[in-house]
Parts: structure tokens; sequence; C-alpha cells
């Protein structure tokens, strides 16, 4: 009669026969969760945390599980209850460079204990379903193994072929019933994207490279390059690679076995920061942009960091923060001296997508402390005000060179436009709609941006869907379970 579901960095709740939603906690970017009999849902607030329990009528979640530092986890992840409500499944993932990425898998866990029994190895989402199977993805197909509710018995079965899947978050789409019902979405193209320019109509005036699972296009200072994010296909890793904005074929600029993503340039485009996970967490980097030399560390605290600008005087990079405990945060870390970082906006409400003004003065985010994702401008440092941008949401704001106008995505895809003026205070205009657009839609906790602006403004190099037009079909399978009986 009740459904759980996580909008604007929070979980909800909504009756089946209709109403309004209701706000349970903080979730700022969820990796799935499960709503006991008992009435307690058992979820991950964050990508780089341990499983958190709540009411199902709300309060302050309290942490269930913790890292075991000898396992080199990254994230608890995708939990899901068994019948008895006290015990459940879930996913320990690593996302490193080394040698725990083997150690990922299935555990079972309790509500009643801090002991955890590992079951099965997997890298994917997974389910329990009666009358005693763990459901979970291996090999592109989707398998199901015997699991008496303390171990896994014999050897996994396949019971579905070609099951979609998202190796940047582990996740694979299915589900299942109690009543012998599977449901799953095959899998597609539905992640490819091409880098399109387009004019402020909207019109394709170009292209670069070839489809690719790709994201957070970022041009270079002078607009002569484009670093980006580029999943290979092969391995699912990702790296950060970078193309002659004139064509032609895209250079690898980092090759660690672990995630690299988020690209910056520094303001004269000699280097490059960017996010890894070459070392456990999210962790701050920085390199030559010419691939010279080798990569280094930036800011190493425990805490997941995602990169998203550097500031116009070189001084400093502009990065996101994901805690459980808290939300959604950005901070700035010195490049030079001691490296300390400095909170700018944190509250009990998330920030994200933190753009520097060209003069270094502004820095353009967005938030929900309405309730849903708005753009914002506040002063750079602080303390000073803030000035909503956007109305009826916005997410993903980008400045024009001269600092005259600011531009951000609709919650409809729209890409949308401000004028707006800046000095001992922040003014801006009503937001216009220049044209609707086909952006990559986000995958993972490290998909902050999905477009760029040439600085004059009149150009947009879009990461746009070039998949499959329809949503992959679902199929249903009844009674599942008859195949594994013969």
């Amino acid at each position: 009669r009740q459904i759980g579901f996580f909008a604007d960095g929070k979980l909800k709740r909504v009756s089946t026969s209709g109403g309004p939603p209701q706000t349970l906690c903080d979730a700022p970017i969820n990796r799935g969760g499960t709503w006991s009999r008992q009435g307690e849902i058992l979820f991950s607030p964050i990508p780089d945390g341990p499983l958190f329990r709540v009411s199902a009528s709300g309060g302050v979640p309290a942490q269930v599980t913790r890292f075991d530092p000898a396992r080199g986890e990254t994230s608890h992840r995708w939990p899901y209850f068994l019948p008895d409500g006290r015990r459940f499944v879930y996913l320990v993932a690593s996302f490193g460079s080394g040698e725990e990425r083997a150690r990922m898998g299935i555990y079972l866990g309790s509500l009643d204990s801090k002991e955890e029994k590992f079951l099965a190895p997997a890298k994917s989402a997974l389910a329990f379903a009666p009358p005693g199977y763990l459901l979970y993805r291996r090999e592109k197909s989707l398998v199901a193994q015997r699991f008496d509710g303390d171990r896994v018995i014999g050897d996994p079965v396949p019971v579905a072929e070609q099951v979609q899947y998202f190796p940047q978050n582990a996740n694979a789409l299915f589900s299942v019933s109690e009543t012998g019902l599977l449901l799953y979405q095959s899998e597609s193209a539905s992640v490819l994207s091409k880098l399109i320019w387009l004019d402020r109509a909207g019109r394709e005036i170009g292209s670069l490279g070839t489809p690719g699972n790709q994201a957070n296009p970022r041009l270079s200072p002078d607009g002569k390059r484009i670093a980006l994010d580029i999943v290979d296909d092969q391995t699912g890793n990702m790296d950060i690679w970078v193309y002659n904005a004139s064509g032609g074929v895209a250079t690898r600029l980092t090759s660690d076995p672990a995630i690299d993503s988020g690209p910056v340039w520094s303001p004269d485009g000699s280097r490059i920061a960017f996010m890894s996970l070459r070392r456990g967490r999210p962790d701050i980097f920085e390199r030559d942009s010419s691939g010279a030399g080798s990569d280094n560390l930036v800011l190493q605290d425990g805490r997941g960091k995602y990169t998203t600008d550097w500031s116009p005087d070189g001084r400093f990079i502009l990065y996101r923060v994901l805690d459980a405990k808290s939300n959604i945060e950005i901070w700035v870390v010195p490049v030079a001296g001691d490296r300390k970082p400095i909170p700018f906006l944190k509250s009990a409400f998330g920030f994200g997508h933190g753009q520097f003004s060209s003069d270094g003065r502004w820095v353009a985010y967005d938030s929900n402390e309405s309730g849903k994702w708005e753009v914002y401008v506040a002063s750079f440092p602080g303390p000073g005000g803030n000035w909503k941008v956007s109305s009826g949401g916005g997410t993903e704001p980008r400045w024009r060179r001269d600092g005259k106008e600011l531009y951000y995505l609709a919650s409809d895809g729209k890409l949308m436009a401000v004028q707006v003026k800046g000095g001992s205070t922040f003014e801006a205009g009503v937001a216009t709609s220049l044209f609707q657009t086909r952006r990559r839609v986000p995958v993972s906790a490290s998909d902050l941006f999905s477009y760029d602006v040439a600085a004059d403004g009149q150009r947009f190099l879009v990461s746009t869907d070039v998949g499959e037009t329809t949503a992959s079909p679902l199929t249903v399978v009844l009674n599942w379970t008859s195949d594994l009986k013969k």
C-alpha cells in the first residue's frame, strides 16, 4: 500500500492510492534500499558509504554496517531484506585499482549483530526470492543460486540473458516478487552518447569522435581541447581522455585500473585535476594536460570528493563532498601550501555542481534547499548572501566567459540562459529557454556535467544521447523458478 523511493536527494514514501509523498530523511545520492514488514527501511544514502536504517515513518538514520579496512572496500549498496525482516543481503563493493576489487561480493548481515558473512562473489545489485534463491548478475546473465538463509548451495544457474547493467555503479536492472514474477530490462545502448556542437537555436553544427559511454565534457580555457570521461566497454573502467576541438581521435590521459573522472582545467590549461578511486575512495589528483609526467595526489581525507572547477587565479580547486551523516557539500582545497580543505557551502541541504565565474568573485551551484534542485549564485569566498537564478528546477550551471550570462539545465532537459550582472552585489534576469537537449542521463555519482559552453556563449558541446530512442523492453517471466526445478 506504500511505495518507497528516492527523489531530490531524499528518501520518500507515497501511498499507492495517491496523495502527496512524505519525506523520511536525506539520501543525497542513493544506492538502493529495502523495506521490511516490521516497518524499517535499510538503505545506502551515498555511493561511498555504509548502510543506514530509518523508520518507515521517518526520523534520523542510524548506521548499520561498517567498513572492514582489511578488505579495502569503498561502498555497501543494493541491500535486500530476508523474510524475517532482521537479516539482509547486500553488495560490498570496491572501485579501487588493487586486489580489493577481487573481494567484491554478496554479504549477509543483520540489524541485531555486527557480524557479517561472505556468501558469493558478485559485482551487481542483488535480490532474494522464495523459496530460497539469491539473484544477481554474472557475465551478462542474471543468475539464481540456492540460499538456505545462511549459505549458498551449488552453482549459480542462468535465468535471463543480456540484462541491463551499469558498471559505474554495479546496478543490474531486474526485480523479483514473492509470488514468482521476475521482471528485467534487456541490455541496450542507452548510455551511449556523442559529443555534438549545437548553436543557440539547438541546431547541430558539428561533432567530435564516435559514440561511447562518456561524460563530463570540459573545454580547455583556450577552447582548443576537450577533456572528458570515457568508459572502456570491455573492462568497464573509466579514464580521462582528451580531444582536439578541431577533431580527430581522443588521447588517453589517465590509465589507472581504477575509475578516473571529472576533469577540470587549470586556468592556463597546463594541468588537469580529476577524481580518482585508485586509493579506494574518491580522492583528488592532478597531472600535466599534455600527458607528460605522472599523476600527483592533491587531497586524500577519507571522504568522497568530486572535482567541479579550478579557480581563475589558479589558487583553488572546487569540489563536491558526499557525507552520509550530513549531505552534499561544496569545499575548496588550495593548490599550494598545506592544502588544508576549506568548506564553502555546508548545511542540512545538498549542494553541487559548483562553478567559478571568470573573475572568481562568484560561484554558481545547485541546491535542493527549496525541496527540489534549483540553481543559485553565492559570493566567493564569502560570507555573503545567495541569489536564486532558476525557477521550476535547474542543475548543471555554466558561465559565459565574460560573466554576463549563466546557463543551466531545466528539469525537463531544456538548456536555459539567464542574463546576469556581478559587482558589489549580484543581479539575475529572467531565464529563457534556448533549446531542448537530449543529454546523456547521469548514471553514477561521477556523472556531474553533460555539457559545456564556448567562451562567447554561441556554441554548446552536449554529451548527446544516441542510444535507442525508445526504452529497452521490460520482460516479465511468470513462475520463473519452474525451469530450475526440472
